[in-house]
C-alpha cells in the first residue's frame, strides 16, 4: 500500500510539469507572434513606395511672359470729332441719328437761315446782271452807236440803282454800328457788374464771410466779362471797317454811275465810253464774284458736314432747337470712327519697366467674352497716375481694326506679350521646392527620390523653366512626398540606397 501511494504521487508531479511546459510554450508562441506582427506590419504597408505621390515629367515647353492690365476703350487721335456750328440758328433738319454711319463730307444737319439764302440769291443776281452788262458792252462795235437817249436812260437807271445801293449801304452801316455799340455797352455793363461783385467778394473774404472759392469764381466771371467786352469792342471795330468798305464801294459805284451819266450826257465818243465802261463793268463783275463767293461761304455754314467717316455716338441737340455761336460753342453731334480705337490700360509700376513700344497685345471686353482683339503698344505715359497709393502708368494699345464691334467707354482687359522663351525644359510650378535656401526638385529615380538642386528661369501660370539641373523627360514629384531626417540625395522608401553615405552598415 505504501509503494502504491508513492507511485501515484510521482505521476501527479510529472503531469504538473508537462502542463507547466505547455503553458510556457503557448506564452512564448504568443510573444513571438506579437513581435512578428509589430515588425512585419509596417513593412507590409510599404510594399508600394510610390503610393500617394503625384508625379509629372519635365518637358520641352514655350513660356510667354505676359502683363495684364485693365483699361478703357477710347478713340484714337482724330477718330472722334465733336461737331459744332460756326453760326447761330434754328436746326431745320437732322440727317443723322445715334448709331448711324456717315461718310466724310456728308451733311448731317441744316440750319434755317433764310436771310443767308436771300443774300446769296441777291449776290448771284447781281453777278448775272454785271456779267450781262459786260457782255452787252463788249458784244460789238454796233452797240457803240447806241443812241444818246438810250445811253442816258441806261445811265439814269444805273445812277438810280447806285444811289439806292449807296443809301442802303449807309442804312445798313448805321444799323450794324448801332448793334455793335449796343453790344459793347452791354459788355461794359456786364464787366462793371462783375468787377463790383469781385470787389464785394474780396471784402467778404477779408472778413471771413465767404470762401476763397467764391472769390475765385467771381474773378473768373470778371475775366470772362472782360474778355467779352474786348470781343465786343473788336466786333465794333470790324463792323466799322466793313461798313466803311461797303459805303466806299457803294460810293465808288455811285461815282461811276455819275461818271457814266456825265459821259452819256456829254455825248462822248463811243470808243472812249466803251473803254471806260468795259473796265468798270469788269471791275463790277469781279466784285460781284467776290460777293457771291462770300455769300456762298456764309450759306455753306448752314449745312453742317462731318469731317470724318464714322458712327454717330452722341446727339445732344434735336431738330427744331436753336444753337448759338459765340465764345462757347455747343456740340451738335459726336462722330467716332469705330475702326480706329485704342485701349488706355493702366499698367502697374512693377510691370511698366518690361513694357516697350510695338509689343503685341490681346484685348478682351465683357461685351464679347469669346472674342479677342489684337493690337500693339503705341504710347507709354511718362507721368504716373496714383489712386489709393497705387501707382500706374497709362499705356496706349492701338487696336488692329476692331471691325466696329467695340465702343468708346467699354472696360477692357489687356494682356501685353513681353517675350517668348521657346524650346526650354519646364516642370509644373508645384514641383519647385525650397530647401535650406536652395531651389530643389524631388526627382524620381526608379523607386528612390532624389533631392536635386536646380536653377530656375521664367514662369507662367502653370510651368517654370529649369535652366540647370534637369533634363527633359525626367519624372519629378509634385506632391505626396515629405523629406525627413533620413532623407538624403538618394533615399528609397525601402531603405538607404548603396552609395548614399552615412549610417552604420555591416
Amino acid at each position: 500500500m505504501e509503494l502504491q501511494a508513492t507511485n501515484l504521487t510521482a505521476a501527479a508531479v510529472r503531469k504538473r510539469k508537462i502542463r507547466r511546459k505547455k503553458i510556457i510554450s503557448l506564452i512564448v508562441a504568443i510573444v513571438v507572434l506579437a513581435a512578428a506582427v509589430l515588425i512585419i506590419a509596417p513593412r507590409l504597408k510599404k510594399t508600394d513606395p510610390l503610393a500617394g505621390m503625384i508625379t509629372a515629367k519635365s518637358q520641352i515647353y514655350t513660356i510667354t511672359q505676359k502683363i495684364s492690365a485693365t483699361g478703357t476703350v477710347t478713340a484714337q487721335t482724330g477718330a472722334q470729332v465733336n461737331i459744332a456750328s460756326q453760326i447761330g440758328g434754328r436746326i431745320k433738319r437732322l440727317y443723322a441719328d445715334v448709331g448711324g454711319n456717315i461718310k466724310a463730307g456728308e451733311v448731317i444737319a441744316e440750319l434755317d437761315l433764310p436771310d443767308l439764302q436771300a443774300q446769296l440769291d441777291q449776290a448771284k443776281a447781281g453777278l448775272q446782271a454785271a456779267q450781262l452788262k459786260y457782255q452787252i458792252e463788249t458784244s460789238g462795235v454796233g452797240l457803240e452807236r447806241t443812241t444818246t437817249s438810250s445811253g442816258i436812260t441806261s445811265a439814269t437807271a444805273n445812277l438810280a440803282s447806285a444811289q439806292t445801293a449807296y443809301d442802303q449801304a449807309v442804312k445798313n452801316a448805321s444799323l450794324t454800328i448801332n448793334a455793335a455799340v449796343a453790344a459793347v455797352n452791354q459788355a461794359k455793363a456786364s464787366e462793371r457788374n462783375a468787377q463790383t461783385i469781385l470787389g464785394r467778394d474780396k471784402q467778404l473774404l477779408a472778413k471771413g464771410y465767404i470762401a476763397n472759392q467764391d472769390v475765385d469764381t467771381a474773378q473768373t466771371a470778371a475775366d470772362v466779362a472782360a474778355a467779352q467786352l474786348d470781343s465786343a469792342q473788336q466786333n465794333l471795330n470790324l463792323a466799322r471797317i466793313k461798313t466803311n468798305d461797303d459805303i466806299t464801294t457803294a460810293r465808288n459805284t455811285l461815282k461811276s454811275a455819275h461818271a457814266a451819266m456825265a459821259t452819256a450826257t456829254a455825248g462822248m465818243a463811243q470808243d472812249t465810253i466803251k473803254s471806260q465802261t468795259v473796265l468798270e463793268l469788269e471791275a463790277e463783275v469781279n466784285q460781284a464774284k467776290d460777293q457771291v463767293a462770300y455769300a456762298q461761304a456764309q450759306y455753306d455754314k448752314t449745312l453742317i458736314r462731318s469731317p470724318i467717316t464714322g458712327t454717330v455716338t452722341q446727339l445732344p441737340i434735336q431738330q427744331g432747337e436753336t444753337v448759338a455761336a459765340g465764345l462757347s460753342t455747343t456740340t451738335l453731334i459726336t462722330v467716332v470712327d469705330l475702326h480706329r480705337l485704342q485701349v488706355d490700360a493702366m499698367v502697374d509700376e512693377t510691370d511698366i519697366g518690361s513694357v516697350a513700344l510695338g509689343q503685341d497685345a490681346a484685348v478682351t471686353v465683357d461685351a464679347y467674352p469669346n472674342t479677342t482683339f489684337t493690337g500693339h503698344v503705341s504710347k507709354i505715359a511718362s507721368g504716373p497716375t496714383t489712386q489709393q497709393n497705387v501707382v500706374t502708368y497709362d499705356t496706349t494699345i492701338a487696336l488692329d481694326d476692331p471691325g466696329g464691334l467695340l465702343k468708346p467707354g467699354m472696360t477692357a482687359t489687356a494682356v501685353i506679350m513681353i517675350t517668348d522663351h521657346a524650346d526650354i525644359v519646364a516642370v509644373p510650378i508645384e514641383a519647385v521646392k525650397t530647401q535650406k535656401k536652395n531651389t530643389v526638385l524631388y526627382v524620381l529615380n526608379g523607386k528612390s527620390v532624389q533631392v536635386r538642386k536646380v536653377t530656375t528661369g521664367v514662369s507662367d501660370e502653370t510651368m517654370t523653366e529649369i535652366v540647370k539641373g534637369l533634363k527633359a523627360g525626367e519624372t519629378v514629384v509634385l506632391a505626396g512626398y515629405t523629406p525627413n531626417a533620413r532623407s538624403g540625395p538618394n533615399f528609397s522608401p525601402f531603405g538607404r540606397v548603396p552609395g548614399g553615405g552615412g549610417g552604420r552598415g555591416r
